[in-house]
């Protein structure tokens, strides 16, 4: 990726008069959205309701502030290179602002090597390189598990045109692009990642969050791979994973 210094990252939160939740919109996968003093803008705050345990409280509060930043400084960073989001702002620790998009009933994954999925479905060696990277689509409503489709379902069903898929697609590798650029020079490497469309007056836009629970990274500065998926949701040192990982993502190189 070229000059990565086009324009300067916003660093701390950024006032535009959203600071009061309005009534609650959704919950969905650990973040809460909620309608805003702006009819055309929603608050996204990464939530960690329903702990008791103070020590678990505290864990969870952490993982949520560091969703939020890893997210906004990804969000920023993307938009740079043209690719239109949801974001606005970070509003505080744990909220950001976003534009009130249509969302559409689909993810889209892609794969740089095989991995997850694309494992058992193929029967394939996990971290087997690729010749170029795969994506894929998956129906996902409700609480059901995400079924996976292809754009001929995703038309015959009305929920995108094939204009609209052309369209995601190109944004899909695009980030893929850019988030793989910016984690090449700091030693990460983008194993594969989750996205979510949804429409802005009528412009496809890049919703939800990019963070660990969406994107799926490795640090290729350990030698093994199973020393290198060190940045995962699950594990026991989980705060200090993300934590690392903010900061290299953030490293000036």
């Amino acid at each position: 990726m070229k000059n990565e210094s086009r324009l300067p990252l916003i660093e701390a939160p950024v006032s535009i008069g959203l600071s009061e939740k309005r009534e609650l919109l959704g919950e969905r996968e650990g973040k809460s959205l909620y309608h805003s003093v702006k009819p055309d803008l929603l608050i996204q705050e990464f939530t960690h309701s329903g702990i008791t345990d103070p020590k678990n409280h505290s864990t969870a509060k952490a993982i949520s502030t560091l969703r939020n930043e890893i997210s906004s400084y990804l969000f920023e960073y993307i938009e740079r290179f043209h690719i239109p989001t949801h974001f606005i702002s970070k509003l505080s620790a744990t909220e950001m602002a976003v534009k009130r998009l249509q969302m559409m009933p689909f993810t889209v994954r892609v794969y740089n090597v095989v991995s997850g999925p694309l494992v058992k479905r193929f029967g394939l060696k996990e971290g087997r390189s690729l010749d170029f990277p795969v994506i894929e689509h998956y129906y996902q409503t409700g609480k059901k598990a995400p079924t996976w489709i292809n754009e001929y379902h995703l038309s015959a069903f009305g929920f995108a045109t094939p204009e609209d898929m052309k369209q995601i697609n190109r944004i899909t590798s695009k980030v893929n692009a850019t988030l793989r650029g910016l984690c090449d020079r700091r030693q990460l490497f983008v194993v594969d990642m989750q996205l979510a469309f949804g429409k802005f007056k009528g412009q496809i836009h890049v919703g939800d969050e990019l963070s660990p629970f969406t994107c799926h990274f490795w640090d290729t500065s350990n030698a093994t791979t199973s020393g290198a998926d060190r940045f995962l949701p699950d594990q026991k040192d989980v705060v200090e994973a993300f934590s690392e990982l903010r900061d290299r993502l953030k490293l000036k190189v």
